[in-house]
């Protein structure tokens, strides 16, 4: 019986995210959990699936936050001593814990699903991570071909994302007739994930007389100095009305993918976009820019639109496009297609696990 253990930014990403593998992997063996515990219930979860969560302190302090990575490093030298497998998927927390984790570890598997703002837009930083990542003993993963191309070597896997459950995200009914269009918006509502390119968008269509509304779900973040504020979505909500609805979180996003007919995603960047890889499943065309992470989504003209990064007038038109029911019905069928081919996690759950039992 192996060990596995999996070192996280967080309990609750965890086990969303996780889970799947983690249950494939308790075939083989033991599976321990080295992460901060961010949400109690999470951590019952993956306790009741038979999963050891280390007991790690949450990060609401300073002081609280360099214990919790020195225990994090404590807890993986006792692991490396007892020949454990082991998985990092973030950059941050794979590098907090490198001293003890990476060094001439052949049972090391590093999994980037995305480098994130501060080394997507840090040159030097991106060659000492270049660095770090490829001289090493690793195996090394990565969502997408960019980020492999940037910071890892030809030799690198390219996963094309985690993937979804397609049984979650069914393909919705045909489209009989349209009343108006529905635009959707899956994320964090900062500038990074374009929140502000998608309201443009409403905006331009809305001036052209085109029956659109725009629903946006997903929370603002009063820490990040870009994000909407609730005094902006009082004026956006002054400005268009009905036109525009800012759904908050929800955890029945499938219900927003059904009743919608496009969705937006003009990001800056991604690791691999899971909206997009939800929104395909059930039908809707995807449209965004044509950078990292989403044009390894996005295919042209089979699951939506890429168009020049930050051109919002492009943007619009691609969805002004898309505004014909006839063209939606064939992405509905195209793009559930396209994601029953690319984005099923039932394969991409198995060849991880291989990896990680052959290590």
């Amino acid at each position: 019986m192996k060990n596995f253990v999996i070192v996280q930014n967080s309990i609750k990403t965890t086990y969303i995210f996780r889970r799947h593998y983690i249950v494939e992997l308790l075939k083989y063996g033991n599976v321990y959990v080295i992460a901060p515990i961010d949400d109690l219930k999470m951590k019952a979860k993956l306790e009741a699936l038979g999963v050891f969560v280390y007991k790690l302190p949450d990060l609401s302090s300073l002081t609280k936050k360099l214990f919790c990575i020195f225990l994090m490093n404590i807890f993986v030298l006792k692991e490396r001593l007892k020949g454990s497998v082991f998985i990092s998927h973030f950059l941050v927390t794979a590098l907090i814990v490198y001293p003890t984790l990476v060094p001439f570890n052949h049972r090391l598997v590093i999994y980037t699903e995305g480098l994130g703002s501060f080394f997507s837009r840090r040159p030097f930083f991106q060659k000492i991570l270049q660095f770090l990542l490829s001289r090493n003993s690793a195996t090394r993963l990565f969502c997408n071909n960019s980020e492999r191309q940037l910071v890892g070597l030809a030799t690198d896997t390219v996963t094309g994302g985690i993937g979804i459950e397609l049984n979650s995200y069914p393909r919705k009914s045909k489209l009989d007739e349209i009343k108006h269009y529905e635009l959707l918006y899956i994320g964090r509502l900062i500038k990074d994930k374009g929140v502000h390119d998608a309201i443009a968008v409403l905006r331009l269509l809305r001036e052209k007389n085109y029956n659109v509304r725009l629903s946006l779900v997903g929370d603002i973040y009063p820490n990040n100095p870009s994000s909407l504020t609730r005094r902006d979505i009082d004026h956006l909500t002054a400005e268009f009305g009905s036109y525009i609805d800012f759904v908050g979180f929800t955890n029945d996003v499938y219900e927003w993918y059904k009743k919608s007919h496009i969705l937006l995603l003009p990001s800056e960047r991604e690791g691999f976009p899971v909206c997009v890889m939800e929104a395909s499943s059930v039908g809707l065309p995807c449209l965004g820019y044509n950078v990292v992470g989403v044009n390894d989504a996005i295919k042209n003209g089979v699951n939506g639109f890429l168009v020049e990064p930050s051109n919002i007038t492009e943007l619009a038109k691609a969805a002004e496009l898309l505004l014909d029911l006839e063209k939606l019905e064939f992405f509905r069928i195209s793009s559930s297609k396209y994601a029953a081919d690319n984005f099923n996690i039932i394969p991409k759950t198995r060849n991880l696990v291989n990896i990680l039992v052959e290590k």
